[in-house]
Formats: structure tokens, C-alpha cells, sequence
């Protein structure tokens, strides 16, 4: 990412600057105002290329998976996958982001298009930038499946030619795994010269990532959720599609028992010209969900629970969602023909596709809406410190600043976790923390020499590998140029005063003001549903917000 991004910052100097800024940062401003700041190094501009750049590859493996649905399996299924995909919040706040899970999302799009294809090598080649490359090693057992119908492939094809017994089977299974292992290799080999590059020594960050995991290294400081935080978080992102893409390996297997445990009749097959997909293609849908529940056996036992540790699993809860429709219709009108005459109950495929678009059609509506309260509901820190950065390029003594080499401190307190991207950072200026309820261990900036291990000779910050809090990564409110805290609209008498508030109370020789607000939602004063979705009618008088407030200090000589 770090190249992509030079690339980036290069081509930045040929591009139309001032209408990518419009169009990405969403912006209005004065003419004098955009010269100013696309005169700089605009890294707010940069960050958006970034994040446009990672949703472009989101969606060319999603129409790559589409495409072979499509072409293998059933264009019904392909219909109602993208309709399932393209509507859900979770893939709304999933493609976008700069994250592990992301990223293995993506490649595991592009590993089952080429499966569903017969591509093999090229599906195991995915699957291993996935786990070598990402520093995600967990992601491996999203791939074993992969890797096993890989090999069963080569046996079948044995049987099929009838070669000579069990010495051609091994032959061709060795020859899958020699491929596979050379790929690892080569793929092994490069993350290691970049790794190199950037630490200056040989190192592992994927042993390093799975020993602290596999050792439970502490992680459980940063929150402990129960099960049902999963379950309430698909529904949120997935309303009735994640209920149906969690159910859809057994009510595919379930109807299969049927089929065989009464083979007489034809109310349990598939494919009798209602749908365009047939018993055949059976074994590539269990091949596509198989990995959707032994990820789901991994993570959902973790004390740790995370939003972004599902995202991996968003593409076959769309594609099982959609298995489950086609199963439960197919029922539905097997049913029907034997109380009705048979051509009152045969539509064809395409009347099929449309019935499918329909019944999907009001949660893809509720979807959206859910895509829609998120924006309005949390865009608050990024455009705070979208705010800051304009703010501090516009002032008058960034030239002062600059020459002085003197660093500007924005801080905050318990919002630290809100903080977007150092793009959001104008040159000399770093974050600030200031001490606050949380008690484990804080990020402190890179040196000039990067992750290498001259780092450590100049770097005045310790770390340890168990998220014990180091006192030394906080700073006094009388370093702090700026402040972002999260205020409510009223605080009563029995509520806390935010911790920022309090320290610039404390503060004797700065004069604190308020720059800019912006609204973030009070969860607590707002009802569930207005809460949940975007529902523009009575809006105002039923959500409540809090104040995402960015202050600056004047402080006396």
C-alpha cells in the first residue's frame, strides 16, 4: 500500500487536482481557499485516492466472483448475489477500508472465481497471497477447502482417464502440491525482501501475529464482547440476508437428505426448468460456504469481538443468502404443483430471477437505510479533522511553524480509537494523548528511520507485547495546540464532565476555544429505529446528537 500510494502522490501532479478535491472530499470552498491548500501537499486528498483505489479492487473481484456464478453455477444466483452484495452496509463500510480482514476479503473473492472456473492453481495462488502476503495468517483456514478440492480434483481426473491406478493419482497430487509449494515460495520470498526493506533485518511478522494470538496476548484489554454482539452485528449489516446466509448450508443439505431419502419422488430435485441452476452445481455451493462456517467456529468463541474480523465472510453470506432463496422457492413451487395444475405454477427462469429481485428488494431498502444512518450518524471525526487540516494550512503561523521546525500537538483523550489516518496530520504536527480511563497500551509515531532498528536508539517511547499502559506515550495540556473531545449537548449535574473539558479547565496559561462542531450521534437519547436506519421524516426530533468539538488555545506570554 505504501507503493500504490507513492504512485498515487506521483500522479497526483498530472491529474486535475481542484476537481478531484471536490469530488472526493465532497467540499465546497473559496477559490483563494482550494490554491492554499492545493498548493501543499493535500494528504487528505491523497488518503480519498486511497481509499477509492481499494474500492475499485473490491469491485473488480466482485464482479469477478459475479461473473462466475454467472457462467457456472446459475445467473439467477448471480442476480440475487449482487443485488444482496451491492445493497448491504457491511460491504459499504468493508470495500473501503485499509484492513487486514478487508484485504482477505477481496482476495477471497478472487480465489473462488477462479475455482468456480476450474482454475485451481490460479484459486490457490489467491489464497496464498492472502495468508503470506496480508499478515493475516488465521485467514489460511478460509483456503483449505480450496486446497483440498484441488487435490480430489487430480484424483478424479485419474478415474476418469483411467490411468494406471494409484501411481498416476499420487503423480498428479504431487504435482498440485510442488506447484503450491513453489508458489509459496516465490510469494514467501518477495514479503520477506520487503519486510527486509522496511525493518533492515529478516523477520516474520506473520509467526509474530499468530504466536501473540495463539498465546492470547492480551487482546482481551481492548473489550470482551459476548456471542450475541455477532449476532446482533449481522443483523444490523445484513438484516434478514445474514439470517438467510447463515442458514443456507443446511437448508441446501437438508433438502439433499430429502432427495436421497426419497428418490421416488421429484419434490426434493433441483433443476426441472423453474431455476437455471441444477443438482450438479450442489457440490460448488458447499464448496463456496464450507469456509463461511469454520471461520464463524474460530472467531465467534474469541473473547475479543470485532466488527472487521467478519468481514472476510461478507461475500459467502450473500451468495448463501441467495442459495437459500433459490431452495426455499424451489420448495415453495414443488409444493404448488402437486395442489396445482403444472403450468400455472411454471414461470420461467427469467420470471424466476424477478421474483427473487422482488422478495430481496425491501431488505436491500433496509440495507441501504442502514447505509445511510451510518454516514450521517458517525462521519464526525472524519471531517473534523478534515477541518484541522484546512484549519492549521489556512492559519497564520504555519509558515512560522515550518521554519521553526516547532511540532503542533493535537490531543485527545478517550477518542484516540476515533482518530481516521495521519493523513489528517498537517506536516509538523502529531497526535497528542492525554490520559485518560483507558488503561492499555497507545501507539506512539515512527522516527525517520521508520520500523529499522535505529528506531530504537532514538525512540524515547517503550513497548511491551502484552498492551500493558505505558505512562511515557502521554503529554501535559500545556503541549497541546488543538483538542478534540466528544461533548454532549447537555451535561447534567450527575454526568461526568469529558476528560478534555476538564484538562483544559486546568490549563492556567491557555484561553481555550471552540473551532468547529460537528454532529455525532448520542446513542443512549436516541430511539432504536432512528438509531438503526436513516429515516428522513421526524428526524429531527427524534435523534439526538453529541458535539464531535475541535478546540484551539491562545496562550499567554
Amino acid at each position: 500500500m505504501a507503493g500504490l500510494a507513492k504512485c498515487l502522490q506521483v500522479l497526483l501532479k498530472f491529474l486535475p487536482r481542484q476537481q478531484l478535491f471536490n469530488l472526493l472530499l465532497l467540499q465546497s470552498s473559496t477559490t483563494t481557499t482550494q490554491e492554499i491548500l492545493l498548493d501543499n501537499d493535500d494528504k487528505p486528498l491523497l488518503f480519498a485516492m486511497l481509499r477509492s483505489s481499494l474500492i475499485l479492487l473490491s469491485c473488480y473481484s466482485e464482479l469477478s466472483f459475479l461473473s462466475s456464478i454467472h457462467d457456472t453455477i446459475s445467473p439467477n444466483l448471480a442476480h440475487w448475489t449482487a443485488l444482496c452484495s451491492f445493497t448491504t452496509a457491511g460491504n459499504f463500510h468493508a470495500s473501503p477500508a485499509l484492513l487486514p480482514s478487508s484485504t482477505v476479503m477481496i482476495l477471497w473473492r478472487l480465489s473462488a472465481a477462479n475455482q468456480l472456473r476450474g482454475w485451481d492453481g490460479y484459486a490457490i495462488l489467491w489464497g496464498l497471497v492472502a495468508v503470506l502476503a496480508v499478515g493475516w495468517p488465521f485467514c489460511a483456514v478460509l483456503f483449505v477447502s480450496t486446497g483440498l478440492w484441488a487435490l480430489w480434483k487430480a484424483v478424479s481426473i485419474s478415474l476418469e482417464r483411467n490411468d494406471d491406478g494409484i501411481g498416476m493419482r499420487w503423480r498428479l497430487m504431487v504435482h498440485v502440491l510442488i506447484r503450491t509449494a513453489l508458489h509459496a515460495i516465490f510469494i514467501q520470498a518477495i514479503v520477506m525482501m520487503i519486510d527486509y526493506y522496511y525493518y533492515g533485518k529478516i523477520v516474520s511478522p506473520i509467526w509474530n501475529i499468530f504466536v501473540y494470538n495463539a498465546t492470547a496476548g492480551g487482546d482481551e484489554l481492548y473489550g470482551v464482547e459476548p456471542l450475541s454482539y455477532y449476532v446482533k452485528n449481522l443483523l444490523l449489516n445484513f438484516n434478514f440476508v445474514g439470517l438467510l446466509g447463515i442458514l443456507s448450508l443446511p437448508i441446501l443439505l437438508g433438502r439433499k437428505l430429502l432427495a436421497s431419502s426419497f428418490p421416488q419422488t421429484t419434490l426434493f430435485r433441483l433443476g426441472d426448468g423453474h431455476f437455471s441452476s441444477s443438482g450438479a452445481s450442489d457440490g460448488l455451493k458447499i464448496l463456496m460456504l464450507v469456509p463461511m462456517y469454520i471461520w464463524m467456529a474460530i472467531v465467534f468463541p474469541r473473547p475479543h469481538k470485532e466488527e472487521r474480523f467478519l468481514f472476510p465472510i461478507y461475500p459467502m453470506l450473500c451468495f448463501g443468502a441467495s442459495i437459500a432463496l433459490e431452495e426455499v422457492m424451489m420448495m415453495s413451487m414443488q409444493v404448488l404443483s402437486l395442489i396445482l395444475p403444472k403450468s400455472k405454477v411454471a414461470p420461467s427462469p427469467n420470471k424466476c430471477m424477478l421474483l427473487g429481485l422482488v422478495l430481496l428488494s425491501p431488505f436491500a431498502v433496509i440495507s441501504i437505510s442502514r447505509s445511510f444512518a451510518l454516514h450521517h450518524n458517525y462521519s464526525a471525526p472524519l471531517d473534523l479533522y478534515q477541518h484541522f487540516y484546512n484549519h492549521h494550512i489556512m492559519s497564520k503561523d504555519m509558515t512560522s511553524e515550518r521554519e521553526n521546525e516547532e511540532v503542533t500537538y493535537i490531543c485527545t483523550a478517550g477518542e484516540w480509537y476515533r482518530f481516521p489516518s495521519s493523513f489528517f496530520l498537517p506536516p509538523n504536527t502529531q497526535l497528542g494523548f492525554l490520559k485518560s480511563s483507558f488503561s492499555g497500551q497507545l501507539p506512539q509515531p515512527f522516527t525517520e528511520f521508520g520500523s529499522k532498528k535505529e528506531s530504537l536508539e532514538i525512540q524515547e517511547g517503550a513497548f511491551n507485547d502484552v498492551n500493558k499502559e505505558e505512562m511515557d506515550r502521554y503529554i501535559g495540556i500545556h503541549q497541546c495546540s488543538y483538542v478534540v473531545e466528544l461533548v454532549p449537548s447537555d451535561i447534567s449535574d450527575g454526568e461526568e464532565t469529558p476528560e478534555c473539558l476538564q484538562y483544559m479547565k486546568s490549563d492556567p496559561s491557555g484561553d481555550w476555544t471552540q473551532v468547529a462542531s460537528y454532529k455525532y450521534l448520542d446513542a443512549i437519547s436516541t430511539d432504536a429505529l432512528h438509531r438503526i436506519l436513516y429515516i428522513p421524516f421526524r428526524r429531527s426530533s427524534k435523534v439526538r446528537h453529541k458535539g464531535y468539538n475541535l478546540y484551539s488555545v491562545s496562550r499567554s506570554k
